[in-house]
């Protein structure tokens, strides 16, 4: 009538974080900092893609709006 559970193991991601190996934590950490640069390199592209048309969009809603 019982179940048995298997016994559970600590995923690798813990065990080499409890080892205390600083030199993986530098090299994840400076992966970490380049991913942020390069996603905000891309969402710096879009935006300079995205704000003349935004701005080209309202300067002619404006106009059909007030110059009628």
């Amino acid at each position: 009538m019982g179940s048995q559970v298997p016994p559970t193991t600590a995923p690798a991601a813990a065990i080499s974080i409890a080892s205390g190996d600083a030199g993986n934590f530098d090299d994840r950490w400076a992966a970490w900092q380049a991913k942020g640069v390069a996603h905000e390199r891309a969402f710096h592209r879009k935006v300079m893609i995205a704000l003349p048309i935004l701005i080209v969009v309202t300067a002619v809603v404006t106009y059909v709006l007030l110059g009628l």
